[in-house]
């Protein structure tokens, strides 16, 4: 590639770079996005689409514009040419009030990347690679009165399924896939959010991955490792 590389970030408020039980963001130096384009060194813009309770397909009935699905297609556009697109979704949909199965989050998460696969984009712009990332495995929070324990009672055991599932369609439908809960803990007392080591190391551990699928310069600190794929 001769040109510098240029990644969407499409995901939730573990992207934004949420803050346990704080309205406030992580700094440039410890979200993912931003640490993964610095690990690639200059041969990649990342570019954020975070958002606070984003779900892959469905809508917050709270809150709008937060089905992925809608919106996806409109950044994809925005932000042609795209080289990669990484999605890191899912533990919004595992709430309480949605009642889905892990696998039906999955199945959601299949559609979402083929959405990326088929970009709206102007006649020969070229069709990105797409990673789908799991989330971490969220928690119960610490305080049994925090208000997350009602509306993510049984997201601890969905979210800790959906690294096989999402596996299993990214082989399905050839893209790559990682899993962050290999490299990230949720630490938050919410149960949900990340503190800034286990952020950062998301990043960290996407550059090699990227690297390899934009065939990039491996970064320092070692070889690639690809963690499933095509």
């Amino acid at each position: 590639m001769t040109r510098q590389a240029r990644i969407l970030a499409f995901g939730d408020s573990l992207t934004w770079g949420r803050i346990a039980n704080r309205p406030h963001r992580h700094g440039d130096d410890v979200r993912w996005p931003r640490v993964l384009e610095a690990a690639l060194g200059g041969r990649a813009t990342v570019i954020e689409e975070g958002l606070n309770g984003r779900r892959i397909a469905l809508e917050d009935p709270l809150r709008p514009y937060r089905s992925g699905m809608s919106l996806l297609p409109l950044f994809l556009e925005c932000h042609a040419p795209l080289d990669l697109v990484i999605l890191l979704l899912g533990t919004n949909d595992c709430q309480r009030q949605h009642s889905l199965a892990a696998y039906d989050v999955a199945r959601s998460m299949r559609m979402l990347a083929q959405v990326a696969q088929r970009p709206p984009v102007e006649p020969g712009m070229p069709v990105p690679q797409v990673l789908i990332v799991s989330p971490p495995v969220v928690r119960m929070p610490d305080d049994p009165d925090h208000e997350a324990t009602l509306f993510m009672e049984g997201a601890p055991e969905k979210t800790a399924q959906l690294a096989g599932f999402y596996r299993r369609i990214a082989e399905e439908i050839g893209v790559a896939f990682f899993d962050a809960a290999s490299v990230a803990t949720v630490t938050g007392a919410d149960g949900i959010h990340l503190d800034a080591p286990n952020t950062r190391a998301i990043g960290q551990a996407l550059a090699p991955l990227v690297a390899e699928i934009l065939e990039l310069p491996v970064p320092a600190g070692g070889p690639p490792l690809r963690i499933a794929g095509p």
